[in-house]
């Protein structure tokens, strides 16, 4: 199911992201990459498996939000359409953040935790603060990321060395810390009665960076790897 090639439609829409990102990649970092390169990465990168099927299905143009939404038409559903700020719900604006979730309490402790994953000799690389509104594409390249906007100093070898260590562990951080997000705004339209409130997040947010999966680790939160679908209940016990 995973290795369908994307549709005409979606694939189209995604060049167009893709080329934006990569003019966004050079004005930034003055070096030009090719983000196109890096798509089948999302199957290889360490993040939980729920949040693979989510960017997989936004890079098909499948992802079941905005404009793509199937829900029932009441208020409660038409989140899946409309943010509560009024923007159209896309997966960016589920990550980074609107005027109406105030995500940096969340946002703090992960990098506070990216901090405390890398080597001293680490450098602090592509942040999701650092991408505005295209924060998750850095996780299918990191790697060439951060062999690019390294500049050349002596001691490199070294760098990269730790970068190369600390990689899997910082994937995983931050894929824990977006299927987090998209669970709980998934919660907040599927569940009638649950409003998600970053701040009161906090600590189900700390537990989740603290834990780490060993690489041979084949039974690692099953339940919690399964992606949310429309017109499914949720239950707490997925969120906590």
């Amino acid at each position: 199911m995973r290795h369908k090639v994307p549709s005409p439609t979606g694939t189209i829409k995604f060049e167009r992201f893709l080329d934006r990102w990569s003019v966004m990649l050079s004005a930034l970092f003055g070096k030009v990459l090719d983000p196109g390169k890096h798509i089948g990465n999302v199957w290889c990168i360490h993040v939980p498996e729920g949040l693979k099927e989510v960017l997989w299905n936004k890079m098909n143009g499948a992802q079941v939000l905005g404009a793509r939404y199937f829900g029932i038409a009441n208020e409660k559903l038409d989140m899946g359409r409309i943010c509560l700020c009024g923007q159209e719900m896309s997966l960016g604006h589920i990550l980074v953040g609107c005027t109406k979730y105030n995500l940096q309490p969340l946002l703090s402790l992960l990098l506070t935790t990216l901090g405390e994953a890398s080597l001293k000799t680490t450098l602090k690389t592509l942040h999701p603060d650092e991408l505005g509104h295209l924060p998750w594409y850095p996780l299918l390249a990191l790697q060439a990321l951060e062999d690019n906007v390294q500049p050349p100093f002596k001691g490199l070898k070294k760098v990269n060395w730790a970068l190369r260590e600390t990689r899997p562990k910082r994937e995983w951080l931050i894929g824990s810390y977006y299927w987090a997000l998209w669970k709980w705004r998934m919660k907040e339209i599927h569940e009638s009665g649950f409003r998600f409130i970053p701040l009161s997040c906090t600590d189900s947010m700390r537990r989740i960076l603290s834990h780490y999966p060993k690489p041979d680790d084949k039974k690692v939160d099953k339940e919690d790897n399964k992606a949310p679908v429309a017109k499914t209940k949720l239950t707490d016990s997925a969120y906590n």
